[in-house]
C-alpha cells in the first residue's frame, strides 16, 4: 500500500474496526500528529491493563537493537496482539536495520511494529518495505491556510474560544507547529480561568482576547524570524547567520526555518503591494493575512525590501528547500549558501 493512500482519518477508521496491520510507519516533521497516531495505535491494539505484558517502547536515540528484535520475536501474552514501538527510528544505523530486516520482510504473527521517524530515505530497503506493505502515514506540517481550523480544534480540547483576531495573533506568534500551538493554547486557557485545562475535566468555555494571547504566548520565534528577515533585507550576512543560529537553537529544524522565512517574505510582498494600493490598518492586514496587531512592524520592515529582493529570496528559498530534501550534503551548508546567495 502506497504511503500517500493513508490519511489520519483512514488510520482512525481502521483502528476502530479492529483492522490491525503488522507494520506502521509514522514519518514527517509534525510530531504532534505522529504522537497522536502512535497513541491511538497503542490504545486500539493493547488494552491498558495488558500493556505491562504486551507493549514494548524503544527510542532510536538510545536502544539496543537486539532487544528490539527479541521483542518482535516474542509472542503476545494472554492477548491476541503484542505491540513494539520504536520512536526516533531514523536514528538507527543501516547495520542495525540489517538486524531487524528479516522481521520486517516477514513479520511474526500476533506482533505489530510501529516506527516513528522525522525523516526517511525512501531508497533504503527497510523504509521501502514499510511504504510498500505497511500502513505509512506522512505527518506533514499543515499549510498556513489550515492553521485556523487546527486552532479551533485545539481550542475546543482546552475549553477556550478565540475570536478571529486573537486566532490570527496566535498563529503569527507561534507559527504552524501543532505541538507548540497546543502548548500555548493550554497556557492561555489556564491564564483565562480555564481550570478544565489543569485537571483534564470538562468545564466552562473561556474566551481569549488578542491581549491575552500577547501576554501569554511566547514571541521568541516570531521576533527571531523578524530579525532574520530584517538582516536579509539589509544584506547583512553576519547578522543573518547569527539569527539563523538562534532559530536553530530554538529547536526549529532546517526545513521548518525555510517555511517560516518563506511565509514571512510572502507577507512582506503582500504588504508592499497593499501599500502601493494605498491600503492601511485592518485592510492591509487582511490583504497580508496577518493580525492587525503586527501590521505596523511588517510595514516598517517592508521599507527595506525591494520587489526584486522579494522574488530573488523566494527563488533561493525554493531551491534550498529542494536541496535539503534531496541532497546528502550537510543541511548547514545549504542554509549558509542561501544566506550568501540572498545577502549580496
Amino acid at each position: 500500500m502506497a504511503a500517500q493512500d493513508w490519511t489520519y482519518n483512514r488510520l482512525q477508521a481502521t483502528l476502530k474496526k479492529g483492522e490491525f496491520q503488522p507494520l506502521y510507519l509514522l514519518y514527517g516533521e509534525e510530531n504532534f500528529l505522529a504522537d497522536r497516531a502512535k497513541d491511538e495505535i497503542i490504545a486500539a491494539i493493547v488494552p491498558e491493563g495488558m500493556r505491562d505484558f504486551n507493549l514494548n517502547l524503544f527510542d532510536g536515540n538510545d536502544c539496543d537493537v537486539a532487544r528490539v528484535r527479541d521483542a518482535l520475536e516474542t509472542l503476545p501474552m494472554m492477548a491476541p496482539m503484542r505491540l513494539v514501538v520504536l520512536v526516533n527510528a531514523h536514528e538507527l544505523k543501516d547495520k542495525e536495520w540489517d538486524v531487524l530486516q528479516p522481521l520486517i520482510d516477514s513479520p511474526p504473527d500476533g506482533v505489530a511494529f510501529v516506527c516513528s521517524a522525522t525523516k526517511i530515505d525512501k531508497r533504503k530497503r527497510f523504509w521501502k518495505r514499510f511504504l510498500e506493505v505497511g500502513v505509512a502515514l506522512e505527518c506533514k506540517r499543515p499549510y498556513d491556510n489550515q492553521i485556523p481550523d487546527w486552532i479551533g480544534f485545539l481550542a475546543d480540547r482546552h475549553r477556550v474560544k478565540f475570536g478571529s483576531e486573537a486566532a490570527a495573533a496566535l498563529q503569527q506568534v507561534v507559527g504552524s507547529n501543532l505541538s507548540d500551538l497546543d502548548g500555548e493554547i493550554r497556557k492561555i486557557a489556564i491564564y483565562c480561568g480555564g481550570q478544565a485545562s489543569k485537571n483534564g475535566t470538562a468545564g466552562a468555555v473561556v474566551t481569549a482576547s488578542v491581549d491575552d494571547v500577547m501576554k501569554v504566548a511566547s514571541r521568541v520565534r516570531l521576533e527571531s524570524v523578524f530579525d532574520f528577515a530584517d538582516a536579509v533585507g539589509r544584506n547583512d550576512r553576519v547578522r543573518a547567520l547569527y539569527c539563523l543560529a538562534n532559530l536553530l537553537d530554538q529547536g526549529q529544524n532546517e526545513i521548518g526555518i525555510l517555511a517560516l522565512v518563506a511565509r514571512h517574505v510572502r507577507i512582506l510582498r503582500a504588504i508592499i503591494d497593499g501599500l502601493k494600493e494605498g491600503l492601511s490598518g485592518a485592510k492591509l492586514a487582511a490583504r497580508a493575512g496577518v493580525s492587525p496587531y503586527f501590521i505596523r512592524d511588517y510595514a516598517e520592515q517592508a521599507k527595506v525590501w525591494s520587489p526584486k529582493k522579494i522574488e530573488t529570496t523566494l527563488e533561493a528559498l525554493f531551491d534550498t528547500d529542494r536541496a535539503l530534501k534531496t541532497s546528502s550534503v550537510g543541511s548547514h551548508i545549504w542554509l549558509e549558501n542561501f544566506i550568501l546567495r540572498v545577502c549580496l
